[in-house]
């Protein structure tokens, strides 16, 4: 395989800065189309145009790779939800809004099941820190403005923002929709499949985390 020359010439800090961003988008698109099961390195590479110690210049194993995908995906979900924040929302337009910017960016939702079982075992103790610490550092800025804007206790936003991410995790794992064709399923079995999808469990598990923590009705 031809070694891409670009990759070969990064010098400054933002040349590495975009062969690492360039990596990371590809590496995103093969795992959202293979899964993480069957990610792979060199497939990796291969799609990337270089080579697997490429790569590996970048990000020390594969497993610093995919956390530096959910990092990223996280952070953008997560600013999508701030940026959807309004004065005085239901609790029920909370909701909404918070489970559509997860949607929006499925790698996190792929990876979260994984986070804490595999990858963060297998990267460095400072990698994970300091990935925690700017994911850390997003989430509070978001529940410092649901505080704010939807008139919470101060700390009732972190709290309800680390239920909904634990919901959301849970509700993936037992959605078939994006696996099957419903109508290829018999009615009752696509209404079933209909009724467990990841929205439909979220918005029902939600709306007593919300209530329950604001002691608020949801609408």
């Amino acid at each position: 395989m031809a070694i891409r020359e670009d990759f070969q010439r990064a010098r400054t800090d933002l040349e590495k800065e975009a062969r690492r961003c360039e990596i990371l988008d590809a590496a995103e698109d093969l795992l959202l189309k293979s899964g993480n099961e069957r990610f792979a390195i060199s497939a990796l590479a291969a799609r990337v145009g270089v080579s697997k110690s490429t790569v590996f210049l970048y990000f020390g194993n594969k497993e610093e790779m995919l956390l530096a995908v959910y990092e990223r995906a996280f952070i953008r979900a997560f600013k999508q939800l701030g940026a959807s924040l309004t004065d005085g929302m239901s609790g029920r337009a909370f909701c909404k809004a918070f489970i559509d910017s997860m949607i929006a960016h499925p790698s996190m939702l792929m990876l979260r099941a994984q986070l804490a079982r595999t990858i963060e075992r297998n990267v460095a103790l400072e990698s994970m820190v300091s990935s925690k610490q700017r994911i850390l550092a997003c989430g509070q800025a978001v529940s410092d403005k649901m505080d704010r804007v939807m008139g919470l206790e101060d700390g009732c936003g972190m709290r309800m923002l680390m239920a909904l991410i634990n919901l959301t995790a849970g509700a993936v794992q037992v959605d078939s929709l994006p696996y099957v064709d419903p109508d290829a399923l018999p009615e009752d079995i696509a209404d079933l499949l209909h009724t467990v999808s990841i929205r439909n469990i979220f918005m029902s598990g939600a709306e007593l985390i919300f209530c329950g923590a604001t002691g608020r009705p949801f609408d």
